[in-house]
């Protein structure tokens, strides 16, 4: 089982002293904004959204809150920060060509991997707050539209039957967001193959009774 990280592996570096050359600076900045919030996103996972404090996270991060501070106005910027950053990946993602269900569950377990506090924050946390909520939502209606439009693609009885293929593509998003986070949050990284395979073979005998039913 995956354990939750310690507040010591948030901890962020210290920034040398003197300027940077101009041209510089601002890739530095966002660089720095980066750095602060993939490390606060750990916390924020654990302790979540409403439950931290930018003085909690100044002291898990090992900065002064002034640090903080320099670069997010508030913690509600913090926060909108990561979700904004963790809903651009999965846009990007979304918006590549269709190369298959084993391809794009790959995609998806990767994207992951690669964001487990972020992704904690923005399933655990924003479905149950009604100011964050809309993160999700576009979440979950992106798995939506993505599902359905493949099934007017390729079953014509769906195609003309909407009603059927909505209650078909939500069936997907639930079990896909449900399954990929209970499995980043206690499946070990060494068996996501083991996943991948149990996942789309799931999907896939979804699809072939819902082709009968349809």
């Amino acid at each position: 089982m995956v354990q939750a990280p310690d507040f010591a592996t948030a901890l962020v570096s210290h920034r040398r002293r003197g300027r940077p050359p101009r041209e510089e600076a601002a890739t530095r900045r966002q660089a720095r904004v980066d750095e602060l919030a993939r490390a606060a996103a750990i916390v924020l996972a654990q302790q979540g959204v409403r439950g931290t404090t930018m003085d909690t996270l100044a002291v898990a991060l090992g900065i002064p809150k002034q640090v903080l501070y320099r670069h997010f106005s508030s913690k509600d910027e913090l926060i909108h920060t990561i979700l904004q950053r963790m809903s651009a990946l999965w846009l990007e993602l979304q918006s590549r060509p269709w190369k298959g269900l084993g391809r794009n569950l790959r995609e998806v377990i990767s994207l992951a991997r690669a964001n487990p506090n972020e992704l904690k924050i923005l399933v655990r946390h924003c479905a149950s707050d009604p100011e964050l909520r809309h993160y999700f939502d576009a979440l979950h209606s992106g798995i939506v539209k993505k599902t359905d439009d493949l099934l007017a693609e390729t079953n014509p009885r769906l195609a003309q039957d909407t009603m059927l293929r909505g209650l078909c593509a939500h069936a997907v998003a639930g079990f896909l967001i449900d399954g990929v986070f209970w499995w980043i949050e206690h499946g070990e990284a060494e068996r996501d193959e083991s996943f991948l395979a149990w996942a789309k073979q799931s999907l896939a005998s979804l699809y072939d009774r819902w082709m009968i039913i349809a």
